[in-house]
């Protein structure tokens, strides 16, 4: 049975990027959900060249592999997290979760491709304001490693996959 999928994309504001101490990229990052709903929440600030760096992991998995398969989409504070699951060869379903308040809770299903060509679109400009800024750390270069993979061998090919 095929349900109407929602509308997903991810969000980056490139303007708060920043290299801490630790020379860790920053930066706030959210999925917005049919336009109005925002996971963790509007301008919440993660790690994100780490997370990304996990979430092209996992995206990349749940694309290759078979339906019924789950991934996780974590952050650093670990609380909010994101379980992915592919439910047809173009559709996933994804569990939005807060482990300490389960009440804000909730899942939808989403055009694999849709959330795939945003989460590219991202990482792709999120590359040119680290070079912009010339940040270089082993961290960024794994990212960028695996953002120029995904370019290079992109994600499945198909009929609109």
């Amino acid at each position: 049975m095929n349900y109407l999928e929602q509308h997903i994309s991810l969000n980056v504001d490139l303007a708060s990027l920043e290299m801490n101490r630790s020379k860790n990229i920053t930066g706030t990052i959210y999925f917005i959900i049919d336009y109005h709903r925002y996971f963790p929440s509007e301008g919440w600030d993660d790690f994100l060249v780490i997370i990304l760096s996990w979430w092209i992991k996992s995206i990349r998995g749940v694309d290759i592999s078979r339906i019924g398969t789950n991934y996780k989409l974590g952050f650093m504070a670990g609380t909010p997290e994101i379980f992915l699951k592919k439910i047809s060869e173009n559709q996933v379903e994804m569990n939005f979760r807060f482990e300490d308040n389960l009440d804000d809770s909730f899942k939808g299903r989403f055009l694999l491709k849709e959330l795939k060509d945003s989460v590219l679109s991202v990482l792709k400009k999120v590359i040119r304001e680290l070079d912009r800024n010339q940040w270089v750390t082993e961290d960024i270069d794994e990212f960028k490693a695996l953002v120029l993979s995904l370019e290079r061998y992109p994600f499945k090919r198909g009929k609109n996959k």
